[in-house]
């Protein structure tokens, strides 16, 4: 790569950090209002949380990009913490989008809930030795919940599913399952 081309990339960057600070720093604002019930929103407060950590995330990595660093090899644990906890708000948020006649599709999200919950629950009292089976465990269920997802995503689109779950925003939280089973395949290689 050309000094031109680093130098526009690195300017990109800290562009990008900079928006990224000013997101973070008006999402706190909202939760900080929300939760002091000066601002009324359909938001759950949990959601604005959820979107605050993943735009820190999104900072952390451009920063340490720009550092000349990589996290991936250095948190394995951390990185999995991290998206249990994703995957398993999904799972609350799309309980509550969906409509309350959807009943095993309600069932099988907190499902989803529950073994996430438990993933993060059994991460916290492992050691290093145990996290394979953990990485197995998570891998594995983060497979399933995927094609729950898709399904999902599916039975939206083709107005068979009913909620209040846009599809732009179905399509997201697969497109984050995907992700995540993307990092979980690369650890094990």
């Amino acid at each position: 790569m050309d000094a031109g081309m680093a130098g526009r990339i690195r300017q990109l960057n800290h562009h990008v950090l900079r928006l990224l600070g000013g997101l973070i720093s008006f999402k706190e604002q909202i939760l900080r209002e929300v939760t002091s019930c000066r601002l009324y929103t359909a938001n759950y407060p949990l959601l604005i949380e959820h979107i605050i950590r993943e735009a820190k995330l999104y900072q952390q990595i451009v920063s340490m990009l720009e550092e000349g660093t990589c996290a991936s090899s250095e948190n394995i644990s951390g990185t999995e913490q991290f998206w249990n906890q994703i995957m398993m708000e999904h799972a609350l948020f799309i309980r509550g989008l969906l409509d309350p006649t959807e009943c095993e599709l309600i069932k099988t999200a907190d499902l989803f809930a529950g073994d996430y919950c438990r993933l993060l629950e059994e991460a916290k009292r492992q050691d290093c030795r145990a996290m394979n089976g953990m990485w197995r465990k998570t891998l594995e269920t983060t497979k399933r919940y995927r094609d729950f997802k898709a399904a999902g995503t599916k039975g939206i689109t083709g107005c068979e599913v009913r909620s209040v779950i846009l599809p732009l925003l179905a399509d997201h939280a697969l497109r984050e399952a995907n992700h995540y089973l993307r990092i979980l395949q690369e650890e094990g290689e």
